[in-house]
């Protein structure tokens, strides 16, 4: 850690120097503040930070690492991709309710300009622990189904979870690598 950092830290949250920080390596270093030179740091965000970032906490409604808007619009997608996905009629049911979940967020990774992984994967790993059971309760008679549940019910939303986790993230990878592609400049 660089002195200038030390000194700052006792008067703020430390967890303010760790993004800090972060954001300079992910940045590659390029973005140097000038309390990195030893001058006084400048309010505005750095070139490596998100704009409006500087204001934003860590989470919260508009936060950097968990933002409860992006995460609303995202289980509203998930959910529309998982309701379309379970009509289509041949493969509706599981195979049709993971591929709404995959494109669903495909698709938000393609529109959203920041990257909303956790986002995505929480809303994704809920519907796919909600399919997983709405999917025993609904085969047969029901009293069986909730046996069923009682006896596998906490393995059963795990895999379904993570199955959800997996095709959201992978999905809303492949978006957000699609969205590069289509916004660079052809040589």
């Amino acid at each position: 850690m660089q002195p200038s950092k030390e000194r700052e830290s006792s008067e703020s949250d430390p967890m303010d120097d760790l993004d800090d920080l972060l954001d300079d390596d992910l940045a590659g270093g390029e973005g140097e503040s000038d309390a990195d030179a030893g001058g006084v740091a400048s309010p505005e965000p750095t070139a490596g930070s998100e704009a409006g970032s500087g204001d934003a906490g860590r989470v919260g409604v508009s936060g950097r690492w968990f933002s409860a808007k992006a995460f609303g619009l995202a289980l509203v997608t998930v959910a529309v991709g998982v309701f379309v996905g379970s009509l289509i009629p041949l493969i509706g049911g599981t195979v049709g309710t993971a591929g709404g979940v995959f494109l669903a967020a495909f698709l938000l990774g393609l529109v959203l300009s920041a990257r909303r992984y956790v986002e995505t994967g929480v809303a994704g790993a809920a519907a796919g622990a909600t399919s997983a059971v709405t999917s025993v309760l609904g085969v047969g008679f029901l009293p069986i189904g909730i046996d069923y549940l009682s006896q596998w019910g906490l393995p059963l939303v795990a895999v379904g979870g993570g199955v959800g986790l997996a095709l959201a993230l992978v999905g809303h990878y492949f978006g957000r690598d699609l969205r590069a592609g289509l916004s660079r400049d052809v040589e």
